[in-house]
């Protein structure tokens, strides 16, 4: 059973929601115990706060962004399906988004055609982006921080 890493596990926890009608901490619980993961229902609800998940008519979601829109389309995409960037190596950089969301949000970043960027990889939750050199890197993620600003960006 996974025991360890608290991003991944909010990872998989956003990924459980985005897939599933999840009702209660039980059910989270449960489903995330047949992911492989031995958690209490105590450590599962420390886990929906640090989230800031919120229930809508009986099920939990992802906080709704309180922002107004953005002008921008592709600048909105990325906005809403961003759900953590972390530099990798010197030079690229791993995006996790809610599934079958990555390929939106890569074309939305080669359509902002940041000159940072060389290019993305994107599957069904991930992008790997690769930026020029470190600083480039650097200004990349960055600029994702400020746009998706929720906390879910490190370097």
């Amino acid at each position: 059973m996974i025991r360890g890493d608290r991003r991944q596990r909010h990872l998989k926890i956003l990924e459980l929601i985005e897939t599933h009608r999840i009702h209660t901490q039980e059910e989270l619980t449960d489903a995330l115990a047949r992911e492989g993961w031995d958690l209490t229902q105590s450590s599962v609800s420390r886990d929906i706060a640090a989230l800031n998940l919120v229930k809508v008519e009986g099920i939990y979601h992802r906080p709704m962004i309180t922002r107004p829109a953005r002008p921008d389309q592709d600048e909105q995409r990325i906005v809403e399906g961003v759900l953590a960037c972390t530099a990798a190596g010197d030079v690229l950089i791993v995006v996790h988004t809610p599934p079958g969301e990555a390929n939106r949000v890569g074309v939305a970043l080669d359509r902002l055609a940041w000159g940072d960027i060389l290019g993305n990889i994107s599957g069904d939750d991930t992008i790997f982006i690769a930026t020029r050199d470190k600083a480039g890197q650097r200004r990349v993620v960055q600029q994702l921080s400020r746009l998706v600003g929720r906390g879910v960006i490190s370097a």
